[in-house]
């Protein structure tokens, strides 16, 4: 009964607070936006162009006698719509607004929902959604098959699509004091815009801007400079200062084309011939935050669907390199100038891929180093290809790379040469010979292949305490006869950031323990997340979503302190000659 609990519940009763919750006989505290030129304007039948009858059931009216009660003009069991991939974003405003959360779901409603209560504070229709309106019309009917890929034939009635709407996670820029709070949510597989709201007020928002296409399909109506924008996958990541250019800006990948949902490597053995030839989203895009503007744009082999990792490296707080990964196995490096005509893009590294099918669908994980380097923490893999049947499983051997760049070079290392890359595939110990800042080697690579077939990398990657953490899935074949639903096998990785040496189990040590352990309950796990919460009056720094370092039963949504290894050395500091000593 999914309709109960949460925000759901509160919505479908009525959308009050849940001391007064009752069933109404229409939603009378629901405030529904779409937009109309430079504003948010009431979501109604005039703004809306929509039928009465879809304009209701969009709302949430149960015009279709959902339940069963002979009612139409409650309001309907299914209004809230999963939330597949939109990445909740909590902000913290303080005083009595306390905390309100960001998301989209895929009945097409971007809600802003008060935590305390859960409340839907607002919500915002796309008028990309509603254009065309074959979409909500299936969602209205209800279709109860859903097609997928290698799907058999002859089905009856005939699958259809599913249908995301706002999908994508939501980007946020948040100034200091009493600046202002910015979202840019993006709509991944539901399309190819990036919005721009002000939610300063969180109770009043405003619309900043848009850019795009709002055709999946073709380049029709797209803005300025965006026709080359995929699905709008990769999450707008904001910078207050950026090298060459006064005021915030938004870096995000060009998107995901779906010729990436082809099974191109399972029918062809490697090297498979490429089907994203001129694929939508290869590129990197640098908007002006407030206004939407394109500033620049930067060219890549094929599409950018994971988020741009950004770093400072002269000039703390000023960002001076970005690093964005292609669904083609390559890693470029953005160098900032003083001048954004000095701006340029490199690639400066790259995978086998293309001959065997590893891709790259999420960003790197930085840690700056001496010298002017960087190690990138990446996993390959595809996430749109679960299954024991696609793609990953039959001939591709996912990996995950740490690669040290050096900034001032612009050559390009391929991360699968064991000239230049450690095959840290067997395991190693405390040790083994690491990547040093120092070293010759450019860095390692594991295979991903050590528990069995078709495991990959579904999140992406931390650093935390000198360890690489990350999350994997592996496809597990379902027993004949069997009507248990197999999610595959979840694990989490902890590994020493410099040799690939375990690090769970090992207390106090971040090396010479395990490398990974399983989740309970299997199935695609989210992206670890390294955060700092005030305990009582400590800040301490935490790992969400991580194996449990100590060797426990994991949980996805697990939450844990990591704290650095740190070996004591003592030395001697001062030391005073009397004569009588």
């Amino acid at each position: 009964m999914v309709e109960k609990g949460g925000a759901a519940e509160v919505v479908r009763k009525g959308n009050n607070p849940p001391t007064t919750n009752t069933l109404p006989t229409w939603l009378v505290n629901r405030k529904l936006y779409t937009q109309s030129g430079a504003n948010l304007v009431t979501f109604n039948l005039l703004n809306s162009g929509l039928s009465a009858s879809l304009f209701n059931w969009i709302s949430g009216m149960d015009v279709n006698d959902e339940n069963g009660d002979g009612l139409i003009t409650t309001t309907r069991p299914s209004l809230h719509g999963d939330v597949i991939h939109s990445r909740p974003l909590a902000i913290d405003y303080g005083g009595s607004t306390g905390v309100v959360i960001y998301y989209g779901a895929n009945d097409g409603v971007l809600r802003a929902v008060s935590s305390s209560t859960g409340q839907e504070l607002w919500g915002l229709v796309a008028p990309e959604f509603y254009s065309s309106t074959a979409a909500f019309t299936r969602l209205q009917n209800d279709s109860p098959l859903i097609a997928y890929f290698g799907a058999p034939s002859g089905i009856t009635p005939t699958p259809t699509s599913k249908d995301y709407f706002w999908d994508g996670a939501l980007g946020l820029y948040e100034g200091a004091g009493d600046s202002p709070v910015w979202i840019y949510p993006v709509m991944r597989r539901g399309g190819r815009m990036i919005y721009g709201l002000d939610v300063t007020t969180p109770t009043s928002p405003a619309f900043l801007w848009k850019v795009g296409c709002p055709n999946l399909t073709n380049d029709t109506g797209c803005s300025a400079g965006m026709s080359g924008i995929g699905q709008t996958w990769s999450t707008p990541i904001a910078a207050a200062s950026v090298l060459g250019y006064s005021g915030p800006v938004l870096i995000v990948g060009g998107g995901y084309d779906a010729c990436e949902d082809a099974n191109t490597i399972i029918p062809v053995p490697p090297p498979a011939p490429p089907v994203c030839t001129s694929p939508k989203g290869a590129g990197i895009y640098v908007l002006d935050a407030h206004t939407g503007t394109v500033i620049a744009t930067f060219a890549t082999t094929r599409s950018v669907a994971a988020d741009v990792a950004l770093i400072s490296i002269s000039t703390p707080g000023v960002v001076d390199h970005a690093y964005a990964a292609d669904t083609g196995g390559d890693i470029y490096r953005i160098d900032f100038a003083a001048n954004t005509t000095n701006w340029a893009i490199h690639k400066v590294a790259y995978t086998n891929a293309h001959g065997e099918g590893r891709k790259f669908l999420f960003g790197p994980a930085l840690v700056p180093a001496p010298n002017m380097q960087v190690y990138l923490a990446i996993g390959s893999g595809d996430r749109e290809h679960p299954l024991q049947s696609q793609y990953p499983y039959g001939s591709v051997v996912n990996r995950l790379y740490v690669y040290r760049d050096n900034l001032g070079s612009t050559s390009a290392t391929n991360l699968d040469d064991t000239t230049v890359m450690f095959d840290f595939t067997a395991s190693t110990t405390c040790g083994t010979q690491g990547v040093l800042p120092t070293s010759s080697m450019k860095g390692w690579f594991m295979n991903l292949n050590q528990y069995g077939q078709g495991e990959q990398s579904v999140s992406s990657a931390a650093v935390a305490a000198g360890m690489v953490l990350f999350n994997t899935n592996r496809p597990i074949p379902q027993s004949q006869g069997s009507c248990s639903t197999i999610l595959g096998e979840a694990r989490g990785y902890w590994v020493n950031l410099l040799n690939a040496s375990g690090g769970i189990g090992v207390k106090g040590a971040a090396c010479g323990g395990t490398r990974s352990g399983i989740y309970t309950g299997g199935g695609l796990p989210p992206s670890p997340v390294i955060d700092t919460v005030a305990i009582g009056s400590t800040v301490e720094t935490v790992v969400f979503g991580a194996a449990q370092l100590d060797g426990g039963a994991s949980s996805v949504i697990g939450v844990q302190q990591v704290q650095p290894a740190i070996i004591p050395k003592r030395k001697t500091v001062f030391w005073k000659g009397s004569g009588e000593n």
